[in-house]
């Protein structure tokens, strides 16, 4: 007995047949109603007849559809995980959990029903929900018994991991992912029939240090998502029309088990070579070794953005200032060792320490003084941490200016130009310190619409020579412009988010964030058409 969605013979299918097993044991259904009779055990009561009566005069019944027993039972189980949905949706969750326990209650479903296959997506739909209304316990011992009855469904996989991390299980949720995609890496995702089939994608990503976890959406809900280490898609290309064989890399499985498919365009959304080394390491043997395809973002020119590395190569650049910056192991080591380190290389305070492979500032300090360092060093959780030069900034005024370009296919897209009145300078500012200036959201709308104009026609061409500098199809830069017209570079990757979130409150950047979306899937349809 399906609870949601077209499989739900009462609501979205109210002219299925009446085979096939009913989890709902409701052979008395409607029995406390007295005008109801006493049907057989297999026939449908009279209520049961009403409901398929009404079905039909809605005209989503054939009227010669046979009638099971406990059809009213199922409608009403149906309805009543419908009106929890909706509730939840409205915030409302105490009113949603109480309609979705007694739709459990009166639907009998029991975790040995995932071994069918109606009991499965019963059970699958049951386990989602409990998930998304944060009753974790309840919900990973229906997705452990759903993994046990399906041990190649990606989807449950990883929202069991996910789970897992949740309830601070994350050894259990790393050991569950790394066994299942040492068996199944590939996930085939068919093309909408509803569109004209483009191509097929072979999407690579990684698990190594990424990880699933869940978080909380703005109505209080909860969903998976995935940390760290990539890009994603959601928003830079519709998949719709596209046939996708996406492919995990973990413990270099792709060395073991290739992904054996016949593909278009290899889309590497692996974005951080810190988070992701050893999957992006066995990627490149992959490719080098199956040159075949196109790929966008070859694995070997994604290693080359990590913050050391783009001190390395982005300094000498004419024209380009990257902070100086250097990679220091933390290991076993003591916090004087590594200060002893630090000192030896010459940085000075105030400097930027942070933990490698991390992003938005989780792990971000400015440190004065060298107690402060000190403090940072002995309580660092990660192997190894970025110590970064810190270039004062700031304009005449006190404010600091961070704007950012993707480079998709060659060229480059204006994103953001923030300004704040603290160094480390982020998108949320907008709705805080930029709405008080006029001349501030003005100058951010200039520069989305013309940047040159903004930023120096000179300044803008030499930015220009970035992406064949770099060799990527899709990345990411934020920079400001120093008092002597250099450019800072601040950092460069392709880990760089793509979304409509800040268009919500800046109705004016949706066009030009729709330009990025449309150039990536122009890019992707371009490489494509030309194999």
């Amino acid at each position: 007995m399906a609870l949601f969605g077209k499989s739900d013979p009462g609501a979205s299918d109210p002219g299925a047949s009446n085979s096939g097993a009913s989890n709902s044991g409701a052979s008395d259904s409607g029995a406390s109603d007295p005008s109801v009779t006493n049907p057989g055990a297999d026939e449908p009561s009279k209520l049961d007849l009403d409901v398929a009566n009404a079905f039909v005069k809605m005209g989503t019944r054939d009227s010669n559809a046979p009638v099971k027993n406990g059809l009213a039972k199922e409608t009403l189980i149906s309805l009543l995980y419908q009106q929890a949905d909706l509730l939840a949706k409205q915030g409302q969750q105490k009113q949603s959990s109480t309609l979705f326990e007694f739709a459990m209650h009166l639907s009998e479903t029991k975790l040995e029903d995932a071994k069918t296959e109606q009991g499965f997506a019963d059970l699958e739909r049951q386990a989602r929900y409990l998930m998304t209304n944060g009753r974790f316990a309840l919900a990973v011992k229906i997705f452990e018994s759903l993994a046990a009855a399906a041990p190649e469904n990606q989807e449950v996989h990883l929202n069991l991991a996910s789970i897992f991390h949740a309830l601070n299980r994350q050894d259990d949720a790393r050991k569950l992912l790394v066994s299942f995609f040492a068996q199944c890496p590939t996930e085939f995702i068919a093309a909408d029939d509803s569109a004209r089939k483009k191509g097929t994608l072979l999407v690579v990503s990684g698990f190594d240090k990424t990880y699933y976890k869940i978080g909380t959406r703005e109505n209080g809900t909860f969903q998976r998502y995935r940390r760290g280490g990539h890009f994603m898609l959601k928003h830079l290309i519709n998949t719709d029309p596209y046939d996708q064989y996406a492919y995990t890399i973990s413990s270099d499985n792709i060395s073991r088990s290739a992904p054996d498919v016949q593909y278009d365009l290899l889309l590497n959304t692996i974005a951080d070579a810190d988070t992701e080394y050893n999957s992006l390491k066995s990627l490149e043997v992959y490719t080098n070794e199956h040159p075949v395809a196109p790929i966008v973002n070859h694995p070997s020119n994604v290693l080359k953005t990590t913050r050391d590395q783009n001190y390395q190569r982005l300094n000498g650049l004419p024209g380009i200032r990257f902070p100086k910056t250097q990679r220091f192991f933390v290991g076993d080591k003591s916090v004087q060792t590594i200060m002893d380190e630090i000192e030896a290389a010459a940085f000075a305070f105030p400097l930027i320490i942070r933990e490698t492979g991390t992003h938005t500032a989780v792990s971000t300090l400015l440190a004065y003084q060298k107690s402060e360092l000190e403090a940072y060093l002995a309580d660092v959780s990660g192997d190894s941490i970025y110590v970064i030069e810190f270039i004062e900034n700031a304009s005449a005024e006190g404010h600091y200016t961070k704007m950012r370009f993707f480079a998709i296919d060659g060229q480059l897209y204006p994103v953001v130009r923030h300004v704040d009145k603290v160094w480390n300078v982020h998108g949320g500012n907008r709705k805080t310190f930029m709405k008080n200036y006029a001349w501030m959201v003005e100058k951010e709308k200039q520069f989305l619409s013309d940047p040159a104009s903004v930023i120096g026609e000179d300044t803008f061409a030499l930015l220009q020579k970035l992406p064949d500098f770099v060799g990527l199809e899709f990345f990411g830069f934020d920079f400001t412009i120093l008092g002597d017209g250099t450019v800072l570079i601040f950092e460069l990757n392709p880990a760089m988010r793509h979304s409509f979130s800040h268009a919500k409150n800046s109705p004016y950047m949706r066009p030009h964030l729709q330009k990025i979306s449309d150039a990536f899937q122009a890019m992707v349809d371009r490489k494509i058409a030309a194999t």
